[in-house]
């Protein structure tokens, strides 16, 4: 009826409204988080200069922030002229190729006849490598692809010792293995290992401690610990394909950690986040990505009153314990990788 499309269009408006506000509000999320990553690098290039000898003046962070960006902007620029050029250069090449092979289908006027095989793509078959006649889109298998599927011939099961076949077959120590149907581990098999990945995982991330000795500080030594995991999000499984065991694994968590100095005073607290956590990105240490949010207790940089010890170098002892933190973190998670191919 008249008023039941009017109702629809109106509740059609009202969802378009709903996720433009979202959309909107996304975006703004999405700025507030660069904005706060780049105060952070602003904070830390501070502190750099206040600690170098001779101290440099700071800059604020908006002339800060207007430089980085008109050196992004020079960047850009540079690389689409670079772009442009290979385009440019690329466009060139062809055209004189295709130059060039005209005038050699001018000089070979036999170009113009089919050859048999030319003929048989075009009536519509083919003959496979054991001669056999068959459709065009009929895809014949390559030798390396007959090996990685094996041999595909019904087996009968044997039964077990008991008169009756096992549904799996496991180690004593509870190591996964693959199906009585299964025995060669061709065929695909999955175990869901997520509970006990996110365990393991989160108490890798706890135990991590790290020590850093500073002499700026009249040799001060900072400990910086882990003091609670959020957000371990994800899942795990261990498969079987081809023969071979499979981790599978995809994890993102935050942690805060707390950089405690020789009297166990907190002198500086944060949040590190992994967003990437995989068998990909930790197949090597130093590309697993570790981002530093921004201090949640800053450290203080100015000195202390007469007889208290000197707090002028306590800034740059926090980065750097804290940059070695990042470091035994990294180790951590490959801890965790070595515990779960251990223990399935």
């Amino acid at each position: 009826s008249k008023g039941g499309k009017g109702s629809l269009l109106y509740s059609d408006k009202e969802e378009e409204e709903e996720r433009k506000k979202e959309e909107k509000k996304e975006k703004k999320r999405l700025e507030e988080e660069k904005k706060e990553k780049r105060k952070k690098e602003w904070e830390d290039e501070c502190v750099r200069k206040m600690a170098s000898d001779p101290p440099e003046e700071p800059i604020s962070f908006d002339d800060w922030d207007k430089a980085r960006k008109k050196k992004e902007e020079d960047e850009e620029k540079a690389r689409k002229k670079a772009k442009k050029e290979e385009e440019d250069r690329k466009r060139e090449e062809r055209r004189k190729a295709k130059k060039a092979q005209k005038q050699q289908n001018k000089s070979n006027d036999s170009d113009d006849e089919l050859t048999e095989s030319e003929m048989a793509m075009l009536r519509g078959y083919k003959k496979t490598s054991d001669g056999r006649t068959t459709s065009y889109f009929n895809r014949e298998q390559t030798e390396h692809e007959k090996q990685l599927i094996g041999c595909i011939k019904p087996k009968k099961l044997e039964s077990s010792q008991n008169g009756g076949a096992s549904p799996t077959s496991s180690t004593a120590s509870g190591v996964m293995g693959s199906s009585v149907w299964n025995a060669s581990g061709t065929t695909w098999e999955e175990k869901d290992t997520t509970e006990w990945c996110k365990k393991t995982f989160e108490q890798c991330l706890l135990d991590t401690t790290t020590a850093y000795y500073s002499t700026a500080s009249h040799d001060a030594t900072y400990v910086a610990v882990v003091k609670k995991v959020n957000d371990v999000k994800g899942d795990a499984s261990v498969a079987i394909a081809g023969g071979k065991k499979r981790y599978i694994y995809d994890f993102h968590a935050s942690i805060e950690y707390d950089v405690l100095d020789d009297e166990q005073k907190c002198i500086a607290s944060g949040v590190l986040k992994l967003p990437d956590v995989n068998s990909a990105t930790t197949a090597d240490e130093d590309e697993l990505e570790v981002d530093i949010m921004g201090w949640k207790k800053a450290p203080a940089a100015v000195d202390g009153g007469e007889g208290d010890r000197p707090q002028r170098h306590l800034a740059q002892d926090a980065i750097e314990c804290r940059k070695l933190l990042v470091q035994d973190v990294r180790k951590s998670v490959l801890q965790f990788v070595e515990k779960f191919n251990a223990n399935f």
